[in-house]
């Protein structure tokens, strides 16, 4: 997730620099810069060349292969510990292929000269999409915690991206009208869990401070104990932070998934918890 995130990034950075330059030499000629500028200018295009192939090329192949990882197993992609964080990679980059300022990555022959294509970027991500937050048989619990995600990311979210994907992916015949279809079901998915997670904001506004994440300050739904500490978290909370760093984030003490102890007594209390505060919200 990080490197998808990191590779779109600098091809795009890339592709500004090489739009620049070439634009500002279409407006005022070489001879509007003296020859060291212009030395200059040359060095920075051919690197910034250089690069964009390179970042393009292992762009692509790293989206392409998540679309097609989380077509064949969407489970690890939908999993607690990560679900948050793929879900803010693929909302950014669907507001840089598909928001206002998606034009601003056309570069002259950008096909040809470095293999770049958004629209198909933009087909595949929109796919990863479809893999995760659409209902399989048994996975309604899964698809939930995707969709959640992605409606929660205050950065990048924003459920007219998808309208905007999708007027694209059908003008161009990217995607079929299956997939079209499926495409605008996800968008009312994430439309109606938006107006969901007020109830969430109300929840976490109420709720006594043992029943939040103390890193998170989101409301706890599996809490277990850290030995290491004595802190309680939500389990997906600390296995997140257990992937990146396997210590106890209050202490620094070594600490594993497998050391932490379930908590079922506090998990049925919250449960309970939070039905009478949903039903309280609803009557208002």
């Amino acid at each position: 997730m990080t490197d998808t995130t990191y590779l779109l990034d600098e091809s795009l950075s890339k592709l500004a620099i090489i739009r620049d330059i070439e634009k500002r030499q279409a407006d005022h000629g070489a001879e509007a810069e003296s020859p060291e500028q212009l030395e200059e200018t040359t060095r920075r295009l051919q690197e910034a060349e250089r690069m964009a192939r390179s970042f393009v090329s292992l762009a692509h192949e790293t989206v392409h292969m998540l679309a097609y990882l989380s077509k064949l197993v969407p489970r690890p992609f939908q999993a607690g510990e990560v679900v948050d964080r793929l879900a803010s990679m693929l909302n950014y980059n669907l507001k840089q292929l598909a928001g206002p300022k998606c034009s601003n990555l056309r570069v002259r022959d950008m096909k040809a000269r470095f293999s770049f294509s958004p629209r198909v970027l933009l087909s595949e991500i929109t796919s990863v999409y479809i893999h995760l937050g659409l209902y399989s048989t048994d996975a309604h619990e899964a698809v939930d915690k995707f969709v959640t995600a992605v409606v929660n990311d205050d950065r990048s979210y924003s459920v007219g991206l998808f309208q905007e994907a999708y007027t694209i992916l059908e003008r161009r015949s990217l995607k079929d009208a299956h997939s079209l279809e499926q495409l605008l079901e996800f968008a009312a998915k994430c439309k109606d869990a938006k107006v969901d997670s007020k109830v969430i904001d109300y929840l976490e506004s109420v709720a006594p401070d043992e029943y939040l994440d103390p890193l998170l300050a989101s409301l706890i739904s599996d809490p277990v104990r850290l030995p290491t500490s004595g802190n309680i978290m939500d389990l997906s909370a600390i296995k997140g932070q257990l992937l990146s760093d396997p210590r106890d984030p209050f202490n620094r003490a070594p600490l594993t998934i497998d050391m932490l102890e379930p908590m079922p007594e506090l998990k049925a209390e919250i449960s309970k918890w939070r039905a009478e505060k949903i039903a309280e919200y609803q009557s208002k």
